[in-house]
């Protein structure tokens, strides 16, 4: 009998233990067959110390949208870093690069963890940032503030996602998709929504648990 007790104690407790280490999923990306397109453009060739920060969808993204891009070229390959931000958060949940040719200005969709926030976390911004990495010498948004305003770089507009995916206790919640992601361009001159989009945070809503 103490011996069931024993074990009963012990499962109940790696149950309790797995509920609180338990980690809120996201599956990210800037394109969704079907849902989203939404490629991210480089400096204007014809003046690339223009400060004019464009964000929204163009006639070719999806959802369409109005933005013109000009002659700005699509992002591509391993030389330019993608960063998704969570809230107010430092760090990035997640870093990748672009694809190339047909698929430039896109990146991978890749499923990551915030170690920070359970499943069923919402109620929080998210942000897409991506720079220059100059060669991969350029590894994280603090660089690029640190470089006032001579690293290419931009920010998307915050939007939000669906609860974190995962399990806690006898909650299942599906894994969420960043759909609401919408085109940006990069500039290298650190304009003040540059500054505030990126630096001071996304924030402005109290995190919180779907019950």
């Amino acid at each position: 009998m103490k011996k069931t007790l024993v074990l009963a104690a012990i499962l109940l407790g790696c149950a309790a233990m797995s509920s609180v280490m338990a980690q809120g999923t996201v599956r990210w990306g800037n394109s969704f067959t079907g849902v989203t397109r939404a490629p991210v453009y480089g400096l204007d060739p014809a003046n690339p110390l223009n400060p004019l920060r464009l964000t929204g969808n163009s006639p070719l993204g999806l959802p369409i949208g109005t933005t013109d891009y000009g002659a700005r070229p699509l992002l591509q390959g391993t030389g330019f870093t993608m960063a998704m931000f969570f809230g107010n958060d430092v760090n990035p949940i997640q870093v990748n690069t672009f694809r190339t040719v047909a698929a430039a200005g896109l990146t991978t969709l890749l499923t990551t963890a915030d170690q920070s926030r359970p499943p069923g976390t919402t109620g929080f911004n998210v942000q897409f940032r991506a720079w220059d990495n100059r060669d991969g010498t350029v590894t994280s948004w603090a660089q690029v503030m640190a470089g006032g305003g001579t690293i290419a770089a931009g920010v998307s507009e915050p939007f939000q996602i669906g609860a974190l995916g995962g399990a806690i206790g006898p909650s299942v919640f599906p894994v969420p998709d960043t759909i609401g992601i919408r085109s940006f361009n990069l500039t290298v001159v650190p304009e003040p929504s540059l500054i505030a989009l990126g630096a001071l945070g996304l924030g402005g809503l109290l995190l919180r648990r779907r019950k």
